[in-house]
C-alpha cells in the first residue's frame, strides 16, 4: 500500500493509509466475516493537498485491505419519518461522508428500507436482501446480524459506541424496552424503473424521552476487556464482536430496562413530528 498522509496530529504528524490500516488490524477488524462499521472523519485536519472524493477514497482502501468477506456500512436516510420518498440509488445517506462514498462504490448492494438501510459489500447478501418491514426488528438487518453471531464485528472508525451504536436500539426492541413504541411511517418506494407505496415500522421514543450520556455500555465493553480500542489522533478506533454487545446489551436492560435514557417524565407520547431526523 502507498503511503498518502491523511490526517494531521495537533503535534504536526500525520496519519497515514498504513498506520490506519495498522490500527484497524490492532483492534483485529480483520478477524471478521462481517464487519459492520460506523464512521467518522474526526482524527484530525485532512490532507489539504487531497480532494474530498479523493481522501474517501484512500479511507475505503484502507478498509478494503483489511479482506473482509463482506463489509456493511449504515445508510440511514430516515426518510419516511422525515415525510421523503426514498430512493434506493438515488437517496443520500445521512450517516457521514465515507458510508455515502461507500453506497456509490460499484457492486455495492444497498436495502429497500426508507427508514434504515445498510450498503453491502462482499459475499453475504443476504443481510440487505428479503427484509421484513420493520427496520430494526424482525427480520431486519440487525436482526440477521444477530442470528450470524460469533462472524460479525462492529467497527467504530473516528466515532464510538457511545456516540452512534444503533445495534443497541434492535436490542431494545426484543426485550421490549418502555421508553420506545412501534410506531408506522408510510411513502413512496423507487428501486430502478419501480415505484410503489409501502410502510415501514420503526421502534421510536416517546416524545420526551432522551438518551443517557452517562456512556455505561462504552465503559462496561472497555472495562470488561470486550471493546478493542486504540487512539487515532484526535479520536479513537475501537471493535466489538457482536456475542459480547449483544450479551453486555441484554445484561444492561435486564438490570434496569430504562438504563440508556435519562429521565422519564412518565406520559407516553406518541406525538411525532420531525423535519431533520438524522438518529434514532
Amino acid at each position: 500500500m502507498k503511503e498518502i498522509p491523511l490526517f494531521q496530529v495537533q503535534d504536526g504528524s500525520w496519519i497515514g493509509k498504513s498506520q490506519l490500516l495498522s490500527l484497524l488490524e490492532k483492534v483485529k477488524a480483520q478477524d471478521a466475516s462481517v464487519l459492520y462499521m460506523h464512521t467518522g472523519l474526526t482524527f484530525g485536519p485532512p490532507n489539504p493537498r487531497l480532494g474530498r472524493q479523493e481522501l474517501l477514497g484512500h479511507l475505503y482502501e484502507v478498509v478494503a485491505a483489511l479482506g473482509v468477506p463482506t463489509l456493511l456500512v449504515p445508510t440511514f436516510t430516515f426518510s419516511f419519518c422525515n415525510g421523503e420518498d426514498y430512493g434506493v440509488q438515488s437517496s443520500r445517506c445521512r450517516m457521514g461522508a465515507l458510508n455515502e462514498y461507500i453506497r456509490k462504490v460499484p457492486g455495492a448492494i444497498r436495502s429497500v428500507d426508507p427508514l434504515m438501510s445498510s450498503v453491502l459489500i462482499g459475499e453475504d447478501r443476504d443481510l440487505v436482501q428479503d427484509l421484513g418491514k420493520h427496520s430494526i426488528g424482525a427480520n431486519s438487518t440487525f436482526d440477521k446480524l444477530h442470528q450470524r453471531g460469533a462472524a460479525v464485528r462492529f467497527l467504530f472508525l473516528g466515532t464510538t459506541v457511545s456516540e452512534c451504536f444503533t445495534y443497541t436500539h434492535y436490542v431494545e426492541e426484543r426485550l421490549a424496552a418502555p421508553s420506545r413504541y412501534n410506531r408506522d411511517f408510510t411513502g413512496q418506494i423507487t428501486d430502478g424503473d419501480r415505484t410503489w407505496k409501502d410502510t415501514y415500522t420503526l421502534f421510536v421514543r416517546y416524545k420526551g424521552i432522551v438518551p443517557s450520556a452517562s456512556g455505561l455500555l462504552e465503559n462496561t465493553l472497555l472495562g470488561r476487556g470486550l471493546l478493542r480500542k486504540v487512539s487515532c489522533g484526535a479520536s479513537s478506533i475501537s471493535c466489538v464482536d457482536e456475542p459480547d454487545g449483544y450479551e453486555t446489551i441484554v445484561g444492561h436492560l435486564r438490570e434496569n430496562i430504562n438504563c440508556y435514557v435519562g429521565a422519564d417524565p412518565g406520559d407516553r407520547n406518541t406525538e411525532f413530528s420531525v423535519s431533520d431526523m438524522v438518529a434514532l
